[in-house]
């Protein structure tokens, strides 16, 4: 089978995600075309058998730019089928909601999403997760994928649960989408910090970071997506969040594997990630015997 994978990555997690599920397609003798949205490399869905989508979960919704590339899709003739996996720093039920915008849109192209997955990877944003932990998502996440993209193979549907007035939630949270560009306006550079790399400037997925040099500074625009590539990557911590300059996450995942290391806030959600490495590693488990 011929898959499409459209992806949206802000510090590479939906892009690893990606690409383990492309390891595993390519070792069942399938093939996919991986295309990162911010390409605008706008595919004929006619040429495949069935489309993928991965992007992480920004303030429970499924990022601008996902949205955006699908409504330039054309609407095909007969039905396909579309796998979503979709990640966050959390686990938690309201993350169900994130996709309901997106597989509407979906569903006027004719495509049907058959299955939905939600995986932990590390925060890039509100605080960093020790690499530890870190580490310990991506491994589980490596060895669902396989699980989860068997059951789609097969035409074994998943679809993860509704809650009461789930629609209008994920509306108001929308909000992020106008919020990001509105506090987009207020990162700033610290001068005695930066080096002037010019990572921030080319590596900015909506190309929202120049460089003036007559003014000698940086000028960040109204298209912020708050991804936080820019910060994470700054190879000296010089780049300001804004209001949230709290929750900046400035240091980058390494992904390998590393000893225990107890968590900046030990109790934020714990009873919602032991549920999750219990259940998933369960199912792990149970599927190699």
């Amino acid at each position: 089978m011929k898959f499409l994978g459209i992806y949206f990555t802000g510090t590479g997690n939906s892009k690893k995600t990606m690409e383990v599920i492309n390891n595993n397609l390519l070792s069942l003798g399938h093939s996919l075309d991986m295309v990162d949205v911010i390409s605008n490399d706008i595919r004929d869905l006619k040429e495949y058998d069935a489309l993928i989508i991965v992007y992480p979960i920004y303030g429970f919704n499924a990022p601008k730019p996902i949205i955006q590339y699908v409504k330039k899709l054309s609407k095909l003739d007969t039905q396909k089928p579309c796998l979503i996996m979709k990640q966050s720093g959390e686990h938690l039920f309201w993350n169900n909601a994130s996709s309901l915008y997106l597989t509407s849109l979906l569903k006027r192209k004719n495509i049907r999403v058959t299955n939905e997955y939600h995986y932990l990877m590390p925060y890039s944003f509100i605080f960093r997760h020790t690499d530890f932990m870190a580490f310990r998502m991506y491994r589980v996440m490596q060895e669902l994928i396989p699980l989860d993209l068997k059951n789609f193979l097969d035409g074994k549907e998943s679809h993860l649960k509704r809650f009461f007035l789930d629609r209008l939630f994920a509306w108001v949270l929308r909000i992020q989408w106008w919020g990001g560009r509105f506090n987009g306006l207020f990162y700033k550079v610290e001068k005695n910090k930066c080096v002037k790399c010019m990572k921030c400037v080319n590596d900015c997925p909506s190309h929202n970071i120049r460089y003036d040099k007559e003014k000698g500074k940086f000028i960040f625009g109204y298209q912020c997506l708050m991804c936080q590539r820019c910060v994470m990557y700054c190879p000296k911590h010089a780049i300001k969040v804004g209001l949230f300059n709290s929750w900046r996450v400035d240091v980058p995942y390494t992904f390998k594997e590393a000893s225990y290391q107890k968590e900046k806030h030990p109790n934020y959600c714990k009873k919602n990630y032991i549920k999750y490495f219990e259940t998933s590693e369960k199912r792990i488990k149970e599927s190699k015997v």
